[in-house]
């Protein structure tokens, strides 16, 4: 009787789930590996594991740390280091940061900054020594300095960098900054009016771990360590670059968006201060703390309360801090920064008032994942304003055939919305059509974005309109007429099939609207790899075909369309396109290529 009142207890306990009187960061912990979901989230919905998430995307590794009470309330990793190894990832194992690094930089540098090392409203060429940012028209109306590199105003350029494979010459910073080989990037220069307006830039950054070297008169390693690393107990944080080959055990590999290896493991980064911090996720969420504890009480270890409310404070955009991202979730403020480095994915966000947030790191470039980590601990720990839900409402074939129809959401685009078997659907230029569900009388939202729609009926005064809203407070972002049957927006003459219509409906739109965003060789340009993404290479080729008549004197147009025009099977096309693009380009060597192949293919036959 004995051994089975002792088998009932072990049987119990085994099967026993936690709650939060027993163990609360337990129970908390189970929630978030088992309740991710997508960014709109229904009552009702059906919800994904941790581990099913990580085998959707391809993810071989994850590490999390939740912040609560002002603590690393605790972290937990998933999956392998390696594929082939399969060494498991532990709370040691060292991640790239990506941009990431950015905000600890930053933080770096307002430090130097309350030491008087650094003028953070100065010319920095007047504080620079052995390099000098190149002077032209746009800094001689105004000087770049150290606070608008921070804050992505300086006007600098390059928005990103690759990095460097174990096997290719790594270059110097100056050499980077020149533009100079080994660098696989060009010159770092201001082409437009500093503090003007916001532009992403980890050029700039470039500039800033320059100056803060000078500053110092240190390599930045060993400045970091100093300055920001130790003080947070950030033990197992490094900005090497290379990782010292005592630390290469416990750095994970990274995997690309394809799910292929980064060749060699992993990229070296001499753009530190932009790219360059190794780290953990534990250590990431102490750099957090210690931003709310110095914007919110003057207590953090690092910087004083003026340079943590600079750093939380917008700029010329709301979105934009100096050295951070800002964000108001249902009114509540958050601060956030990402990271993209070759096989390596972070995500950091807390909130600006109150004592929680999380970081999460993977060695892919899976971002979605990490976002759907992140809603599971923000529903599980009550995040003000983070998550909402919704409840869907009924549909049925009045309202269905009311809401149906096409909208003119630009110039140039069109928005399907239409309906099969009680379902509503939207679809943007042709694109994947993605459901809509009713959440209250007019209004409409997807799983996959949180930007409503409504739906408004015609008046006296004009058509039916689409409404899409901000994702948080609900402001109209912009209006959208319904089309009639008789009319037409150019891109559909592309999606039809009718090359030469298209043609003259964007030389029509371009000669009305010359400044209209659809009508520019970019935006064109990036809309027809789209279409070839989506496999519609018939389109995508006569959408390149419109921007041959927009800008025959571009170079890239024709080697856009003789990417198309292979992809189509039409090989001759695609051989006097090439050439038109190398004559216009001769440093085209990828075009330069695919011409000796094909006439390598014509020569045989």
């Amino acid at each position: 009787m004995r051994h089975h009142l002792l088998l009932t207890i072990l049987l119990l306990a085994a099967c026993h789930s936690p709650t939060r009187t027993d163990d609360p960061n337990e129970f908390l912990r189970r929630h978030v590996e088992t309740n991710l979901s997508a960014p709109v989230f229904f009552e009702g919905d059906s919800l994904w594991t941790i581990e099913e998430r990580m085998a959707h995307y391809g993810v071989p590794g994850v590490s999390l740390a939740v912040i609560a009470d002002g603590q690393v309330a605790w972290v937990k990793s998933y999956g392998v280091v390696d594929k082939e190894t399969k060494q498991p990832v532990t709370d040691s194992t060292l991640f790239q940061a990506g941009s990431i690094s950015k905000p600890v930089a930053a933080y770096g540098a307002l430090k130097l900054a309350e030491q008087g090392l650094i003028r953070l409203e100065d010319d920095v060429n007047a504080q620079l020594r052995s390099w000098k940012l190149p002077e032209n028209a746009f800094t001689h109306e105004r000087k770049v300095t150290p606070k608008l590199l921070i804050g992505h105003l300086a006007g600098t350029n390059l928005h990103g960098f690759p990095g460097y494979a174990p096997d290719e010459p790594v270059p110097t910073l100056v050499q980077v900054l020149n533009g100079e080989a080994p660098a696989n990037t060009p010159a770092i220069v201001v082409d437009k009016v500093p503090g003007e307006s916001w532009r992403y830039s980890d050029g700039g950054y470039c500039i800033l771990q320059q100056l803060m070297i000078e500053a110092k008169g240190t390599d930045f390693p060993p400045l970091m360590d100093e300055l920001v690393l130790a003080p947070l107990g950030m033990q197992r944080s490094t900005y090497a670059q290379p990782l010292p080959g005592d630390e290469l055990p416990m750095a994970a590999t990274g995997y690309l968006p394809d799910g292929s290896m980064t060749k060699g493991h992993r990229h070296t980064y001499p753009e530190m201060a932009a790219a360059g911090l190794w780290t953990t996720a534990g250590d990431l969420a102490r750099f957090a703390i210690d931003v709310q504890r110095g914007y919110q009480q003057g207590q953090g270890a690092v910087i004083d309360k003026a340079s943590a409310t600079l750093m939380l404070s917008p700029t010329t955009e709301d979105y934009a801090g100096t050295g951070m991202f800002l964000h108001q979730s249902g009114g509540a403020p958050y601060f956030e920064h990402g990271g993209w480095d070759e096989g390596f994915c972070a995500q950091m966000i807390a909130h600006r008032d109150k004592d929680y947030g999380v970081v999460v790191m993977i060695n892919a470039n899976q971002p979605d994942l990490m976002w759907e980590l992140i809603r599971s601990v923000a529903r599980a720990y009550d995040w003000e304003g983070f998550i909402p839900t919704y409840t869907k409402l009924p549909m049925d074939a009045v309202i269905l055939a009311r809401v149906s129809g096409r909208y003119r959401t630009g110039a140039g685009e069109v928005c399907a919305i239409s309906h099969r078997d009680g379902r509503l659907f939207r679809s943007y230029n042709g694109g994947q059509p993605e459901e809509l569900f009713r959440i209250t009388d007019s209004t409409y939202i997807c799983r996959d974005d949180r930007r409503p729609v409504q739906f408004m009926p015609a008046t006296t005064s004009g058509p039916a309109t689409m409404l899409t809203l901000d994702r948080d407070d609900h402001h109209v972002l912009s209006t959208d007429p319904r089309m009639g049957d008789d009319e037409h927006v150019p891109f559909e003459f592309v999606l039809e099939g009718k090359p030469e219509e298209a043609v003259a409906a964007y030389s029509a739109l371009k000669a009305a609207q010359p400044d209209e965003p659809s009508v520019q060789e970019g935006f064109i340009n990036n809309l027809g790899y789209e279409l070839l993404n989506r496999g519609q290479v018939v389109s995508a080729r006569d959408l390149f075909h419109v921007n041959i008549a927009l800008y025959p004197a571009s170079a890239n147009v024709y080697d856009s369309y003789a990417e198309a025009c292979l992809k189509n099977g039409e090989e001759d096309l695609a051989l006097t396109n090439y050439k038109k693009a190398l004559a216009m380009n001769p440093d085209n060597s990828y075009a330069a290529q695919v011409i000796a192949e094909l006439e390598g293919k014509k020569t045989k036959k």
